[in-house]
């Protein structure tokens, strides 16, 4: 039997700083294929993107910040119409900060798909990774070695703790979606014609082919795979997030203190993550002097704007203490330019 391709959908805006290392790492799990879409990006990640679309690594499109549609399901939409997307045997739709991480066979994408026979879909849990009290921007770390604390499984924090992401079969399912695929009228799909199963392997009930995005006791499972989601980072990682806002909400004002405190969650050891052979293929890439010197802009315009920051006395403490004026979250972020 011939080796199925995955490819890996995904939309971002001013990720420049952490793209290669997550290009690497889904590289390094088999990802066949990247089909990158970026929106409206300040920092150089665009450029990055280009670049590495002339190299032959990804494929790189542009996508605007529109009047109808946020970017990230604009972007969906627009790679469910793509063929050369739709003639892979998987689809996994992930952002620019979640990393799928498989614990089966040799911790590849295809160990996983081997491990559920017959799946159409295969829906994976996150674990939302704290800062671990990391203060600072770090962009010569790699984050998934850095970030080694997260949430629990069993006695989830809150409602965000049992999100899932889906590994599917992109052909049998109409619409992409953020967290699922989607069909166009659900009272047609019979109850047994669509296989789809959770983390662990096992059937998630039919109540999914309708909706939902987060798993309860009786659907939860991370026996065969996770997704590990650095959401936050450093604090000063957090304070660039606040800058360029979220890929499926037009809402401004979506990344605050509230927002910090429910991702910053730190209360289990988690670094089981297989890092290994990331640093050689950005070696790899960083070989071409153009990519180079267009990640070096980048991470100089990212310190730039973040030291711009931190000249806020509210920004500076929290980055040295991790305490934020809650009243005070929305003028700060109204005096230094809220981008998006």
């Amino acid at each position: 039997m011939s080796r199925e391709r995955t490819v890996l959908i995904s939309t971002m805006k001013n990720e420049g700083p952490y793209l290669l290392e997550w290009l690497a790492y889904h590289r390094s799990i088999g990802i066949d294929s990247f089909c990158i879409f970026s929106n409206d990006c300040t920092d150089g990640t665009n450029l990055i993107l280009n670049r590495l679309d002339q190299m032959g690594i990804i494929r790189h499109f542009d996508n605007p910040l529109g009047l109808r549609m946020d970017p990230q399901r604009a972007a969906y939409s627009r790679a469910n119409r793509m063929t050369w997307v739709k003639d892979h045997d998987w689809a996994l739709i992930v952002d620019a900060d979640e990393f799928l991480n498989v614990h089966v066979g040799d911790r590849s994408i295809q160990a996983l798909q081997a491990a559920c026979p017959g799946a159409d879909a295969v829906s994976i849990n996150w674990r939302l990774m704290g800062s671990c009290g990391e203060k600072h921007f770090a962009p010569d770390k790699l984050i998934s070695e850095r970030f080694t604390r997260g949430s629990t499984f069993e006695a989830p924090e809150n409602g965000l703790v049992w999100g899932f992401k889906t590994m599917f079969r992109p052909r049998r399912f109409d619409y992409f979606g953020v967290h699922r695929p989607k069909f166009k009228k659900v009272e047609k799909v019979k109850p047994g014609s669509i296989t789809w199963v959770n983390g662990s392997g096992k059937p998630m009930p039919d109540k999914i082919l309708k909706g939902g995005w987060r798993s309860g006791t009786d659907t939860w499972g991370a026996d065969f795979a996770q997704v590990n989601h650095y959401a936050i980072k450093s604090r000063e990682d957090f304070l660039l997030k606040r800058l360029r806002g979220t890929a499926n909400s037009k809402n401004k004002g979506r990344i605050d203190m509230d927002y910090w405190d429910r991702y910053d969650l730190n209360a289990q050891v988690d670094a089981t993550i297989p890092t290994g052979p990331i640093r050689a293929i950005m070696a790899e890439w960083l070989a071409d002097a153009d990519l180079a010197a267009l990640l070096r802009a980048c991470l100089h315009a990212s310190r730039l704007v973040l030291d711009y920051q931190l000249s806020v006395p509210e920004f500076a403490q929290f980055v040295e203490t991790g305490e934020f004026p809650r009243d005070l979250a929305d003028e700060a972020a109204t005096d230094q330019g809220d981008d998006e």
